[in-house]
Formats: C-alpha cells, sequence, structure tokens
C-alpha cells in the first residue's frame, strides 16, 4: 500500500504517520503544491498512490485546489473511477460548504480534526477494504496512542501570514507543545473558537500584528470578545504574544491595551521565546516536573 500525507501541521503528519505505515509506505508532503509534485512522479513512475490524506486550509495551494488538481492529472493518465487514488479530506473547520465543496471535487471521506487514530483506520478501511487487514496489536494501538492534542503539554496557534515566521516559531517549539497554524486574523479567531468548542482552548497564541484581511490588533479584540461570552476570563483566557517587525511604541502600547500578555519584535530567538513563556508560566520545564 502506498500513502500520501498532505498537511502543514507536523503533529497531524506525525499520527498519521504513525497509524498508517504499519499498513504501506508513507510519503509525506508540506502543502498542496507539494502533494501534486509527489502524485505526479508517482503516476510517471507507473506507482499511483492507494489513499491520499488531503488537510484542506495549507498555505499557496488548499487542499480543494490540490485534488482538483490530481484529479486532473488522473484524468490525462487515463485513470478513472474506482482506479483513482482514494482522498481522504480533513479540517479543523466544522463547515458544511468545505464537506459538499471536497465531495464535488472527488474526494471519497472527510474527517474533522482532531484527528483520532482509531477513526482514520475505519475511515482508510472502508475506502481499501481487504487490502487494509487488520494488523496484530492494531487494537490497542487504537485505544492507547494519545490524540494529537494529548501529546504535549501545551496548545498553541502560531498566526502570521509569513511562512518563515511560522517555520521559525514552529521548528523552536516543536518539543515543547502541540503546533496549530492560521494564516491571517479571521482563520486565528476561527480556529479558536472551535478549540473552544472542542474543550480544548489553545493555552498560548502567538499574534502576527502585519497581516493582509484581518490584522493581529482586530484579531485579538475579537478573541478576547470571544472568550468574554464564554465567560473565559483572566488566567483561564489564552496567553497572547504579539509578534510584529515594526519596532513601534504605539503599536506595543494598542497590543497591550487590547489584552495581549507579551510583545516581541523579529526575528524572534530562542532565548527571547522561552524567557517570555516562562514568564507566563508556560515553560516546558515547568510542563515535565508537573507531569
Amino acid at each position: 500500500m502506498r500513502f500520501l500525507i498532505v498537511d502543514d501541521d507536523f503533529v497531524c503528519r506525525k499520527l498519521l504517520h504513525e497509524v498508517l505505515s504499519p499498513h504501506g509506505h508513507c510519503d509525506q508532503a508540506f502543502d498542496g503544491e507539494e502533494a501534486i509534485d509527489a502524485v505526479r512522479l508517482a503516476l510517471e513512475d507507473g506507482r499511483p498512490y492507494d489513499l491520499i490524506m488531503l488537510d484542506i486550509m495549507m498555505p499557496k495551494t488548499d487542499g480543494h485546489q490540490a485534488l482538483d488538481k490530481i484529479r486532473q492529472m488522473e484524468f490525462e493518465h487515463g485513470i478513472y473511477g474506482s482506479d483513482q487514488v482514494k482522498v481522504v479530506m480533513a479540517t479543523a473547520l466544522v463547515d458544511a460548504k468545505h464537506c459538499i465543496q471536497s465531495f464535488r471535487e472527488g474526494c471519497e471521506s472527510y474527517v474533522t480534526k482532531p484527528l483520532r487514530p482509531k477513526q482514520v483506520i475505519q475511515q482508510v478501511r472502508d475506502l481499501l477494504g481487504e487490502s487494509m487487514k487488520t494488523l496484530p496489536g492494531e487494537s490497542e494501538f487504537s485505544a492507547t496512542t494519545p490524540a494529537a492534542s494529548e501529546e504535549f503539554g501545551i496548545r498553541c496557534l502560531i498566526v502570521d501570514d509569513s511562512n518563515t515566521s511560522r517555520e521559525l516559531l514552529r521548528a523552536m517549539l516543536r518539543p515543547h507543545a502541540q503546533c496549530s497554524f492560521a494564516y491571517d486574523g479571521r482563520e486565528a479567531v476561527d480556529a479558536v473558537r472551535l478549540a473552544m468548542d472542542d474543550g480544548q482552548p489553545f493555552d498560548l497564541i502567538f499574534m502576527d500584528i502585519m497581516m493582509p484581511g484581518m490584522d493581529g490588533h482586530e484579531a485579538l479584540r475579537s478573541i478576547r470578545a470571544l472568550e468574554s461570552e464564554r465567560g473565559v476570563r483572566g488566567s483561564d483566557c489564552a496567553r497572547v504574544i504579539m509578534t510584529t517587525a515594526l519596532a513601534d511604541s504605539k503599536h506595543c502600547m494598542k497590543s497591550f491595551r487590547e489584552g495581549c500578555e507579551c510583545y516581541l519584535t523579529k526575528p524572534v530567538s530562542e532565548d527571547q521565546l522561552f524567557a517570555k513563556m516562562r514568564e507566563l508560566g508556560l515553560s516546558a520545564e515547568k510542563d515535565r516536573t508537573a507531569t
């Protein structure tokens, strides 16, 4: 069996790899463009994928665009119907329009995050049938492997329209936190709302200020208003660290008035980052001693 895992979130890719790798070879792609390239190469080599786990919300080429291009390539290679790769769309956005659009574009299944190993295995088995036999110890794995949200003590949302900035923060935080991502203020507010609906609110938010559409200031106000509406106040609120390349005191003062706890200028250094986290009581050292 050959699988392709497509997700810009490292934790999701890691979880899916652990679930699927016992059943076959797993390739991974960070975004839609990488996924399209991987499928093209697989088709040209005559070794197409059996199944693709495809995230929807990704930078540049998203899951919808990637799926559309994948189906076009299969058509060009004379691959139709049941011979096409099976595609499971995944997203943190519980939105009927995304689900309907995905099925119109040719996906076979649709799952919402946070992903659960048992749910993923069942979806894949439903699509691949006898090809996905139960492996020794699989039931134990499904019952005991933690969901992505349980792997780390800190749940973190990184909000930035710059891929470089997101990757820098992700690299520093990866050993200590589960990181999710948003690419502008509106996505950040949606992500916070969904996390609260799931009963797994973010502990820490890194919020860039200068973003297209809804900027960091407006997003922070909306997040604080959302917390207030849900009765979340004081120390129970998400800690927010504003980040910006603009060393401007007016942005700093405005951010604190709107409810942020810290303010960092880019490029953010690892020493600065963890010093601020310790100030907020979110240090990795604390998490390890607490457990």
